[in-house]
């Protein structure tokens, strides 16, 4: 029978590091990536042994928007090790290739409000919640193209594994509506939203609330100036959590 995991990985080198052991230790068949399907045949030629590190990031390079520095740096463990997976299994990329330079320039004119807020030392909340509407517009129409794409690799292998982010769990309800026996494991756990993460799920979900949505931007910005200023995204993060959820014995948190 066919068999689909779905692995819901944070953006964390914890989470990359036991996506790569839960990969190496169940063999799938494929492997389908959260990454633009535009650079799935780099991926793949790099997987297989085809070009090295530096050629692979080059090429890919040239089809990822500012800033594909950020962006390539925050898979780094998981791209490093791709040969090792490649071997094991194919790789397939599904994140639609527009909404995902959206979500780009949405990261941009994020930073760049951030920014503004920073030197005029006043939040402009309607104007976060303008450009925040930016990043989830679209999300049931981005989602509905990956799920084809999912469903169709699915099919075609007996044992198939997805990374995706918090996601995961419309993926699973997907795959087992298209007939797929499918499971899904959190890594990196336990984990705590970053207030920008918090700020996206309440625009979905069209709870605006002025004065919370301003000690959210505010704590976005510490964590901007506190964490990702001294070092990498995925360590800042990693960071962030660890320091809120200090009181919380490791393994006790699991999504519902």
């Amino acid at each position: 029978m066919l068999e689909a995991g779905v692995l819901v990985k944070p953006p964390t080198r914890k989470a990359d590091v036991e996506t790569l052991e839960v990969v190496r230790r169940l063999r799938p068949q494929a492997i389908l990536l959260n990454f633009p399907e535009n650079i799935e045949e780099i991926v793949y030629s790099y997987s297989k042994g085809l070009i090295d590190y530096d050629e692979f990031v080059e090429s890919i390079s040239e089809k990822l928007p500012e800033p594909k520095s950020t962006w390539i740096k925050g898979f780094e463990v998981l791209l490093r090790e791709l040969p090792g997976i490649g071997e094991l299994a194919d790789i397939f990329c599904y994140t639609d290739v527009e909404l995902f330079d959206q979500e780009a320039a949405t990261s941009v004119e994020i930073a760049l409000l951030a920014i503004k807020c920073i030197v005029r030392e006043k939040i402009d909340v309607e104007e976060w919640v303008k450009v925040l509407k930016k990043s989830v517009i679209g999300e049931d129409e981005r989602l509905g193209r990956e799920f084809s794409k999912i469903i169709d690799v699915a099919q075609n292998y007996e044992r198939v594994i997805c990374i995706s982010g918090f996601e995961g769990k419309y993926i699973k309800r997907r795959l087992e509506q298209a007939g797929v026996k499918s499971w899904i494991r959190y890594l990196g756990m336990p984990y705590h939203f970053t207030p920008l993460e918090i700020l996206k799920r309440l625009i979905m979900l069209d709870k605006i609330d002025k004065e919370l949505f301003s000690k959210l931007i505010k704590e976005h910005i510490r964590f901007l100036r506190e964490y990702v200023y001294y070092m990498s995204y995925a360590d800042a993060v990693e960071k962030w959590v660890r320091e809120r959820l200090y009181w919380l014995p490791v393994g006790r948190v699991q999504p519902g």
